[in-house]
């Protein structure tokens, strides 16, 4: 198959990770995948260096004819049998580009847990113009159909994220401890993604200073990079826990991390999938997360990790505390949740059922 994948969007996260991950896994199946992106992004960056079949184009306003006809120029190129948007606007330009150049399949992947609105717009990119729509969890899918009578739910299919477990096995390629000048016994209480407030910073400061209070010793250390590292370094100074939190930055090196770390924090007010709680379970490590999103389908209560409401940093700081305190109780959910892993989020998996999907499409151009 001649696959396309499409995304305007132009920041880096978990998101755009798994994007080049499946576009890899399919290409390892001999499989032609191409993407279309904007220039000057991290995304084009990152696929041109993994040898992709990468176009960057100006993306403006989503019935830009300029911008429909270019992309249809490149999927008549390329004999595309597939398409694969990202963002809504990927799906109303591309999906008109691709009925004019004939290809059979257009799937939009609807990866945030947030409704479809009630509009003609949408309403004609989700009906006429989608030949069938992945979605990556159970409360995806709910929210979308809540949201959106019109929309036949036997169009939609759900495949959950998967990854390449053999990442998240014993072996570390950098001591993260001797790099930030920690002390080797400072349990990590770590979190990944991007520093914006619907992650819940807010309340996972605000739960360290229970935390800091009753383990001292340990250390809250913060993966990423976004909008809020001022405020959470104007939080730091004015507490006086430069040696309890660190900020590292963007890191490409997140499976090293985590196989460091105690266990791995995720306190977000809404999630697209949390992609990075497979990734720390994969490591064996407990998770503390919020009960919202598709949260609850990737973290079992009490077994793999513990949930939490959201917006609640009370709630956050016991059960970091209750992890930190109860070694043989952490051991055993890092345990589980590498079995959930190994039974519902491998790359193998997920690569299937999107060459299941898309395989379908191009034979038949129906769902």
């Amino acid at each position: 198959m001649n696959i396309l994948f499409i995304s305007s969007i132009q920041m880096w996260g978990g998101g755009e990770v798994w994007l080049l991950d499946i576009m890899s896994g399919l290409k390892e199946r001999g499989h032609f995948v191409s993407l279309i992106c904007r220039s000057k992004t991290e995304l084009a960056q990152n696929a041109s260096t993994q040898g992709f079949d990468v176009h960057t184009i100006r993306i403006g306003g989503d019935f830009d004819p300029f911008v429909i006809w270019n992309a249809r120029r490149i999927m008549k190129e390329k004999k595309v049998d597939v398409i694969c948007t990202n963002m809504d606007k990927d799906l109303r330009f591309g999906g008109i580009a691709a009925k004019l150049a004939g290809v059979r399949g257009i799937v939009p992947s609807r990866e945030i847990d947030y409704p479809l609105k009630n509009t003609l717009r949408y309403r004609f990119a989700y009906n006429v113009l989608a030949t069938k729509i992945v979605v990556n969890s159970k409360a995806t899918q709910q929210t979308i159909l809540a949201s959106a009578p019109w929309l036949d739910a036997k169009r939609t299919k759900i495949i959950y994220k998967g990854i390449e477990l053999s990442r998240y096995n014993n072996g570390t390629t950098n001591d993260i401890r001797n790099e930030f000048h920690l002390p080797s016994s400072a349990p990590l209480v770590t979190f990944v993604g991007q520093l914006d407030e619907r992650k819940g910073l807010h309340y996972l400061l605000e739960a360290w200073h229970s935390v800091h209070t009753e383990f001292p010793e340990a250390m809250l250390f913060i993966v990423g990079k976004g909008k809020m590292e001022n405020e959470i370094q104007q939080f730091i100074s004015k507490h006086n826990l430069q040696k309890n939190i660190v900020l590292t930055g963007f890191r490409s090196d997140v499976p090293n991390i985590l196989l460091q770390s105690s266990m791995l924090v995720l306190p977000s007010l809404w999630e697209g999938f949390g992609y990075v709680l497979v990734e720390a379970m994969a490591a064996k490590l407990p998770t503390v997360a919020t009960a919202t999103s598709s949260i609850p389908e990737i973290v079992e209560h009490d077994k793999s990790g513990i949930l939490v409401p959201p917006k609640n940093s009370d709630a956050l700081a016991r059960a970091i505390g209750f992890l930190l305190s109860d070694s043989l109780k952490s051991a055993a959910m890092g345990m589980r949740g590498r079995q959930i892993v190994e039974e519902k989020f491998t790359r193998e998996r997920m690569i299937d059922e999107f060459e299941s999907a898309f395989g379908g499409l191009a034979e038949s151009g129906t769902v």
